[in-house]
């Protein structure tokens, strides 16, 4: 039904084809080439080759022949044609679409069309979705006003403010994530008082958002409930502390008496203001230069030099065949019962466990062609559940090498990353639906994961590695779980730092 809307959509381009010269003519061939061809092919790297070859192809045709590719059945074709959409920019190639858009009632073509039209920076369509919010906007669904919320993020919410401030209140936590990060792209100043009932929704992850909203914001209202959430356990006190430094320039860390005892006598001082844009540039600067000079004292326990400033945390350790291979730079390694890469992150994850505090919730996956969960849930960091961690961990063994608890060497030992982040993200990476950890259940929610992987992917849904951080950006631009990285072995780090730096955690090279 989909796919037939979709084409019935495209039918309207065809009267909006204007006359370009000889690129145009260039242009359309490559148009009728595609659509000659298109369903001949059989593999689906030949339907994605086969769609990328019309990026060049900017025009009304080549959008008339995409669009029902966006309702193809194989994921990978549609985000080819996604991404050859959103690659357009010729000011008439999308103008019969964006006509046509306050008429559509399928909620996921609108949203589609809403992502693709905001990355293909189509003016016009801020104004289009203002107007399908005017006449539409109670009755939109979930993944309309989620998308509509992410193109005003791209394009910029200024002159919206009404519009955004509906979004952050809306009864969909992902929607009021959405709209927060807009709020803060756009540097909405004058919503600030009126969203700081975001700090206390109770959605854990929407008190994230608006949190780095309120850093960007630097709302002087928000410095009291944000030194009140310095109460908290975990991650959020860790990102409220970040906040008020962002907002203030004073740094307290996450000591509460200090901030409330300072910033109750300086915001009585006649003619306290905050810091301008300009003076927490130069604060940033000077707290950079003095943590090299003096270096951080951190006492938070660590993960292989990360620290874990989180309470609930998942460790997701790589079993695959490789991991039984022996490190090269040895004299990195002394002090380890060998030099099997195995052995070595063994060491490194049972000193963590032997750390953690009690108010600490954590669990474990390992994973290689399949992933092993050991616990179904977080669990406290109590004596009794971290002994049978230990004991967990010292069973793992390299699988595919004819030897460990999960499999012997039959294939069962290569590495798929993309199952093993989507199950720590507590989705079914075969349905992409999530399977646990209902709203109302009464769980312990993850928000930091450590990852430590020595292969490159070698099989699962996803294995390109762009492909991959894509899923993971789609998936936690919503979850905002920080993933820190660790690389051990003969492995190119750039697929893992970048994994890192766009989840917001630390990247880690143990080294060879």
């Amino acid at each position: 039904m989909r796919f037939a809307r979709l084409c019935c959509l495209a039918l309207a381009l065809l009267s909006a084809a204007p006359a370009t010269g000889q690129t145009r003519e260039q242009k359309l061939d490559a148009v009728a080439t595609f659509k000659r061809f298109f369903r001949k092919w059989k593999e689906t790297a030949q339907r994605v080759e086969a769609v990328h070859e019309l990026s060049r192809a900017d025009c009304p045709e080549a959008v008339e022949a995409l669009l029902p590719v966006l309702g193809h059945r194989e994921a990978e074709v549609r985000k080819a044609a996604v991404e050859v959409l959103s690659s357009f920019r010729e000011p008439e190639t999308f103008r019969a679409v964006l006509e046509k858009l306050p008429e559509l009632k399928d909620p996921e073509q609108r949203g589609i069309l809403f992502e693709v039209l905001s990355k293909a920076r189509v003016g016009g369509l801020r104004k289009i979705m203002a107007a399908i919010w005017e006449e539409d906007g109670k009755s939109l669904k979930l993944i309309e006003k989620y998308e509509m919320a992410r193109a005003f993020e791209r394009l910029g919410p200024k002159g919206f403010e009404d519009m955004m401030l509906a979004l952050s209140r809306d009864r969909a936590f992902q929607v009021r994530i959405a709209a927060l990060d807009a709020i803060k792209a756009g540097k909405l100043k004058d919503l600030g008082l009126k969203i700081l009932e975001r700090l206390h929704d109770p959605v854990w992850q929407v008190q994230q958002a608006a949190i780095q909203c309120f850093a960007a914001l630097r709302t002087f209202e928000a410095v009291d409930p944000l030194i009140e959430m310095l109460k908290k356990e975990g991650r959020l006190r860790i990102d409220a502390s970040e906040a008020l430094f962002k907002i203030t320039t004073y740094d307290f860390g996450v000591n509460y008496r200090m901030w409330r005892r300072q910033w109750d006598r300086l915001s009585k001082l006649p003619g306290f203001r905050l810091p301008t844009d300009e003076e927490l540039r130069k604060a940033e600067e000077n707290r950079k230069k003095y943590a090299a000079m003096y270096g951080k004292v951190d006492k938070a326990k660590k993960f292989v030099g990360i620290p874990t400033t989180s309470t609930r945390i998942l460790f997701v350790i790589d079993v695959s065949a490789s991991m039984d291979d022996l490190v090269v730079e040895r004299s990195k390694f002394q002090g380890y019962p060998s030099f099997q890469k195995l052995d070595i992150v063994k060491v490194e994850l049972m000193n963590t466990i032997k750390s953690l505090d009690k108010n600490t919730w954590f669990n474990i996956l390992a994973f290689a062609t399949k992933v092993k969960a050991w616990k179904k849930f977080l669990v406290p960091a109590t004596v009794s559940y971290k002994a049978a961690a230990l004991s967990f961990v010292k069973s793992l063994r390299p699988l595919g090498t004819g030897g460990g608890q999960f499999a012997a060497a039959d294939g069962s030992g290569k590495t798929n990353t993309y199952a093993a982040l989507m199950r720590a993200f507590d989705m079914d990476p075969a349905k992409d639906i999530v399977i646990t950890g209902k709203p109302k259940a009464k769980v312990m929610k993850l928000d930091t994961i450590y990852f430590l992987t020595d292969g490159r992917p070698s099989i699962g849904k996803y294995v390109d590695t762009e492909d991959i951080l894509e899923q993971v950006r789609k998936v936690n631009a919503t979850r905002r779980i920080v993933i820190h990285c660790i690389s051990i072995g003969d492995f190119e780090a750039a697929f893992l730092r970048n994994l890192a730096v766009q989840n917001g955690g630390v990247f880690v090279d143990l080294g060879h």
